[in-house]
């Protein structure tokens, strides 16, 4: 299991949230009943000889303890008045122990370090406090606006919440961010969360943190990840001398959704992309919003193969030029240097919400583009994508006209996910559902506070810089090792190495692999066979390329050098223009490939 993010303090201050919001159950219910059962039914049965009435008001008297209750030398009477006396006891003993249990939480919270602290209200943010709970985690959550029953569901899960805005320093100080391990910025404005991390910097001061806090900045727009990514190196460089109090981590939800996506699916995509004859994997989008442009940076940079081309997508929307000069505009280098590579991206018009999906228009897309591999569905609303979702299903097995995935992107999942969107569960060739990207799954404690869609990241920055290739595979326990140096890495490298981790996949693909299927034993040291490792180094050098380009890297001009802070690369040129050690640095990474592949599926693999 994980480290488990809290102190004494703070574990204590959890547990008393949890206890002090729980209504009274059957237990305290249950004593307060047969208390009173003892004492009602008990005084009933001593003086019922004297009527009714009169037993009824004896057995009342019996808190009083006046007369025959006060010397009473019968079981039966000392039974019952103590019964009678137990009961208002307890009853406000339980009364006030929720009182007593969050001013006592309060004050333990005082001394917390080492938490969790979430500054957010969204389905996103509550996912992640309740996820982190499941840890052990003790969590401190800043919320405006929350309505009473969700505050009061998350406080009997042991989270701490708070009202107030995340961006004022007593907020902050108030649920001790400057004693935490991790903050994670969860509003949903990107403004507002790049003014949490300043804040808990404001907040910190010239204090020192060992181990830095993780400042987890969450990013809606892709520019402004690049922006933030590029901002932390550049502290990075200017502190190589200090550790820096914070280490800001910015992350975005549509980008670890798509990365997660292409790590899982690529294989499913080439298997089916060579079954149906194809020279490329071609991706056809319905809808291109910021999860559906995630999804393609990822193909653009990872989805390349020894056996293929380059992959290609295809994007329908109603307002299909302005979507394209967005694009275009955000990746101006992607387009603006052919020599190198291009990325094989059109853009076509259809607006599904006044024309149906026929087979016209599936007809249209082959004659443009060519068949597809598969489909993704991401038009900016969960309705909108269920509904278009099934209609494609249906168009794409007629006559088995597309028998392709359609992944279908959810923000939060739905029943009919759960029921129909889970992926191939026949055997024959047709189109399926399979739903992503739902915050249940996305907003996790492994993705956001551990970075775990890093861990190949890491390895494949290890390998390149030590040169790991030119021997034999890494130990399990040198795997592991390499993601404690992943927090000294610029964000330049970081880059880079994450598209590695997410083209690992398809690289193991190529070398003739797959995981193992439950039941089945695999080889836990995939290789690469001598005879295509020339083929998959140069397959990895163009998409080192075009991964440079998508993030807005441009080659040299004649007698210019590397210049990281201007994004420009001597690299950046065909295969037969590399020397022959640059070459080697693709074979190191193909082989980095095969260890990013182990160290994220243990159980290891089979030739496929």
């Amino acid at each position: 299991m994980a480290q488990r993010n809290a102190n004494l303090w703070s574990c204590i201050a959890s547990r008393l949230t949890a206890i002090a919001h729980t209504r009274a159950g059957a237990f305290r219910w249950g004593v307060i009943v047969l208390l009173t059962l003892i004492w009602i039914g008990g005084g009933m049965y001593y003086w019922w000889d004297r009527g009714w009435l009169e037993a009824l008001y004896l057995t009342v008297g019996a808190v009083g303890m006046w007369d025959d209750y006060f010397g009473a030398q019968d079981t039966t009477l000392q039974v019952v008045r103590y019964a009678a006396i137990a009961v208002p006891v307890v009853g406000l003993l339980f009364a006030f122990s929720g009182q007593l249990g969050r001013s006592l939480a309060r004050l333990f919270n005082l001394g917390a370090s080492h938490h969790v602290v979430i500054a957010g209200d969204s389905p996103a943010a509550l996912s992640l406090a309740l996820d982190c709970r499941r840890y052990k985690d003790s969590v401190i959550l800043l919320a405006e606006g929350l309505p009473d029953e969700t505050a009061l569901g998350l406080r009997r899960k042991g989270i701490t919440v708070l009202e107030g805005d995340a961006a004022h320093l007593e907020t902050l100080r108030t649920a001790r961010a400057h004693h935490a391990a991790h903050v994670v910025a969860f509003e949903p404005d990107d403004t507002a969360n790049l003014q949490i991390e300043a804040a808990v910097r404001r907040l910190i001061g010239d204090g020192k943190r060992r181990p830095p806090i993780g400042v987890h900045v969450s990013t809606r727009s892709s520019l402004l990840l690049k922006e933030a990514r590029e901002m932390r190196s550049m502290q990075m460089r200017r502190g190589k001398n200090a550790a820096p109090p914070i280490d800001p981590k910015p992350f975005s939800l549509e980008e670890l959704a798509g990365r997660a996506l292409i790590q899982h699916e690529s294989q499913t995509l080439l298997s089916l992309a060579q079954q149906l004859g194809q020279d490329r994997v071609h991706v056809v989008f319905f809808g291109f919003d910021q999860g559906a442009e995630a999804v393609a940076e990822r193909i653009l940079v990872s989805l390349w193969s020894a056996h293929f081309e380059a992959p290609r997508i295809t994007v329908l929307a109603p307002n299909h030029e302005a979507v394209a000069a967005g694009f275009q505009a955000r990746h101006r280098e992607a387009f603006a240097h052919p020599q190198v590579w291009s990325a094989d991206i059109q853009f076509l018009p259809f607006d599904w919400d006044a024309a149906s999906i026929t087979d016209d228009l599936l007809g249209e897309i082959e004659q443009a583009r060519g068949k597809p591999t598969a489909v993704v569905v991401s038009t900016g609303a969960d309705p909108g994508n269920i509904h278009l979702a099934i209609a494609l299903k249906r168009a794409c097995n007629r006559g088995g006209r597309w028998p392709v995935p359609i992944y279908m992107r959810e923000t939060s999942q739905s029943e009919f996910s759960k029921e129909y969107a889970k992926g191939d569960e026949t055997e024959e060739l047709d189109a399926y559902l399979q739903a992503f990207g739902g915050h249940q799954s996305t907003a996790t404690r492994a993705r956001i506070i551990n970075g775990s869609l890093d861990r190949g990241a890491a390895v494949a920055h290890e390998h390149y810089n030590k040169g790991l290739g030119k021997r034999d595979a890494m130990s399990m326990k040198e795997l592991q090792s390499a993601m404690k140096d992943w927090g000294d890495v610029l964000e330049t490298y970081r880059a880079a190495n994450r598209a590695v981790s997410d083209a690992a996949m398809t690289k193991l693909w190529d070398a003739g692999w797959r995981p193992v299927a439950k039941g089945e034993k695999g080889d836990t040291a995939p290789t690469v066979p001598d005879e295509i490792m020339e083929r998959m180094a140069k397959r990895e050098h163009d998409r080192w390329m075009a991964e440079r380009l998508v993030s807005g890297w441009r080659p040299t001009a004649p007698n210019e050098k590397r210049n990281n802070d201007l994004m420009i690369h001597d690299k950046i040129v065909p295969w037969d223009a590399l020397s022959e050690a640059d070459k080697n640095n693709d074979v190191v990474q193909v082989r980095a490939s095969m260890d990013v592949a182990r160290v994220t599926h243990k159980d290891g693999f089979v030739k496929r």
